[in-house]
């Protein structure tokens, strides 16, 4: 009797208002009226529940110990000391927010670990200078001027009149706003950083560089991310390191809007032009962000080599 598109379910439901309405103590047309604004087929579509039975079943397959062994063999390949970092990073996650490093069922990213991994290493000692595209609450910058201390940092985002910057993260919400906006001066005092409010497209007038280490955590989808990756080439120095966050594979991946398979279309083209190196991180060992295919978002980290004959290398 009961149809998932169809009018059946509401008349079914209509039936019974004269029973309810003593219950409730409101009329039958009210019931009536109530139960034919209800989106009953979103809730009875058989595509809603096959969708969540296959996270499920991802979920309950997604073997942890196996993704980690993984992870770990990345960092080595890197030439990264895994445990050194994780000991770095979690003192400085301590003196800050009081709480250690958690991206098996946290939401914390993998990003604040390859920094400290890096901060360990011999090229740290020459790391003079760091951009950060994507401030947003500037948690980043500031670990970022824990790890590396005698650096300068640059962090660039949107001003606040942005139409990008207003239509996410709630932020059209005044009272969201300012909440964000005052954590983020925070921040940005806190780690005595230079803060540039533009758009990343005219960072190469604004502020040209050159750096050492790039962040690239602005828009994660074309056009802003193929400018935003361009840049940071031409921005970095011969040897510098750029990281990018929120790189879906999936062909499929991303909502278009946080995110999508825009960015690693650009990695790849640049690594098959021979400029880069490309080792993918898993943003979050989560199963609950990275048990589905879909999900599933890496952090890349790209080496410049040293050959490179252009460059605006600046002593």
């Amino acid at each position: 009797m009961i149809r998932t598109k169809g009018v059946r379910v509401r008349t079914l439901a209509v039936c019974h208002c004269e029973v309810l309405t003593a219950s409730v103590g409101c009329t039958a047309p009210r019931l009536q009226r109530e139960f034919a604004s209800l989106p009953l087929p979103k809730y009875l579509d058989p595509a809603r529940y096959a969708a969540y039975a296959l996270r499920r079943l991802r979920k309950a397959s997604y073997n942890l110990k196996a993704v980690q062994t993984v992870e770990r063999e990345k960092f080595v390949e890197a030439g990264f000391d895994v445990l050194a970092g994780r000991q770095r990073l979690d003192a400085v996650l301590m003196e800050i927010s009081n709480r250690a490093f958690n991206h098996v069922t946290g939401t914390d990213s993998v990003h604040w670990l390859l920094f400290a991994c890096l901060s360990l290493t011999p090229w740290a000692q020459r790391a003079r200078d760091i951009l950060e595209i994507g401030t947003f609450r500037g948690k980043t910058t500031l670990i970022l001027s824990k790890l590396f201390p005698d650096a300068r940092i640059v962090t660039v985002d949107l001003p606040p009149s942005d139409p990008i910057l207003l239509s996410s993260y709630g932020r059209h919400d005044p009272k969201i706003h300012a909440d964000h906006q005052a954590r983020r001066n925070g921040n940005i005092a806190a780690a005595k950083a230079r803060f540039v409010e533009a758009n990343s497209f005219f960072l190469p007038q604004i502020a040209p560089g050159p750096y050492d280490l790039v962040w690239v955590d602005g828009g994660h989808v074309y056009p802003e991310i193929a400018w935003d990756l361009c840049n940071a080439w031409h921005m970095c120095r011969r040897d510098g390191i750029i990281l990018c966050d929120d790189v879906y594979t999936h062909p499929r991946g991303g909502d278009g809007i946080y995110g999508s398979i825009d960015a690693e279309n650009v990695i790849q083209y640049l690594v098959r032009l021979g400029n880069l190196t490309a080792s993918h991180f898993l943003k979050r060992e989560n199963p609950d962000w990275s048990a589905d295919p879909r999900q599933r978002k890496f952090v890349v980290m790209l080496r410049k080599r040293m050959s490179q004959s252009v460059d605006r290398e600046k002593e």
